[in-house]
């Protein structure tokens, strides 16, 4: 799997499922192991984190099997979103961008 069918099947799951809580998603596929980090706001009920995790089981079932998961959902108001250059930068809250 490519990354551009992996962002296709990550903006597809999420379609619907993005919370006023998330702030953004990094994901990329590296070594037969997709990475994957969602960061949602401190104050981000159980709920909300879960949409993601709904939404990363539906991009986990369009992936081969033989493709591992790093996963990492976290709740951090003051996490920059740039990491890097942007490159996995998947979904970025309307806002976020100026505070970078």
């Amino acid at each position: 799997m490519n990354n551009n069918t992996l962002v296709l099947s990550v903006q597809r799951a999420l379609l619907g499922a993005v919370p006023p809580t998330l702030r953004f998603i990094y994901a990329h596929i590296e070594s037969q192991t997709l990475f994957f980090h969602a960061v949602f706001t401190d104050d981000a009920p159980e709920d909300h984190l879960e949409c993601v995790n709904v939404a990363l089981t539906e991009v986990i079932a369009t992936l081969p099997p033989a493709i591992q998961l790093c996963e990492l959902i976290e709740r951090n108001s003051s996490a920059p979103w740039r990491m890097g250059n942007a490159e996995g930068l998947l979904f970025l809250r309307y806002g976020e961008s100026e505070t970078a």
